[in-house]
């Protein structure tokens, strides 16, 4: 059974509950492994309440998959969505991708869970294209302020060829930051991001 458990507080909406419940049973079981049943005993209800809000297991799994993308995801759309200079969001929006909840290892075991099914399932796929595009279209929106506000004007094309540079530099830093989570200097993994990302943009961040 995994230490720390993703539930929240019990006085959360059901449904969040018995989706935390999800995770849980899927970190210490794997999707195939995780049953109404165990989720059931997880969360403390019957297996008909399951039933009632989701309809099926196969929804719930939906469900927690969008949830593990949120989880990885909100922190750097929150900055993007953020006032504040463009070198600075970049900056931080750098930082929030590679460190904090994004960063948990267990994150990283549900991800690796989920990804091996996303390509058999539309409903999981769909969830992935939907917040992984929102995290391309800030990251690429962050790009063009920061050149624009140093008198650059990027064609469409440069844009996504930087956006794409961009966000394979996180993804690889992240998953550095998961997997050696214990070993790895979470500042030191920053610091490497924005040296990286400022190299590709040509530009100096504070």
């Amino acid at each position: 059974m995994m230490a720390t458990s993703f539930r929240r507080a019990p006085d959360f909406d059901r449904r969040a509950d018995l989706v935390d419940a999800t995770l849980d049973c899927i970190a210490e079981f794997g999707i195939q492994g995780t049953t109404v049943r165990s989720i059931a005993a997880r969360a403390g209800v019957t297996n008909g309440l399951i039933r009632h809000h989701f309809a099926s297991k196969d929804n719930l799994i939906v469900a927690a998959y969008r949830r593990t993308i949120e989880i990885i995801t909100e922190p750097p759309l929150a900055v993007a969505s953020s006032e504040g200079p463009p070198h600075d969001k970049m900056c931080r929006f750098i930082a929030a991708s590679v460190s904090g909840p994004a960063a948990d290892p267990r994150v990283l075991s549900l991800w690796a869970a989920f990804i091996s099914q996303v390509h058999l399932n539309p409903d999981l796929a769909e969830v992935r294209r939907e917040k992984y595009l929102a995290c391309n279209d800030a990251c690429e929106a962050l790009i063009v302020d920061v050149l624009t506000s140093e008198g650059r004007n990027p064609t469409v094309s440069e844009r996504q060829r930087l956006t794409t540079a961009v966000n394979a530099l996180i993804d690889g830093l992240w998953l550095e930051c998961c997997l050696g989570a214990k070993e790895i200097d979470e500042s030191q993994q920053i610091k490497i991001g924005l040296q990286s990302v400022a190299s590709l943009l040509g530009v100096t961040f504070p």
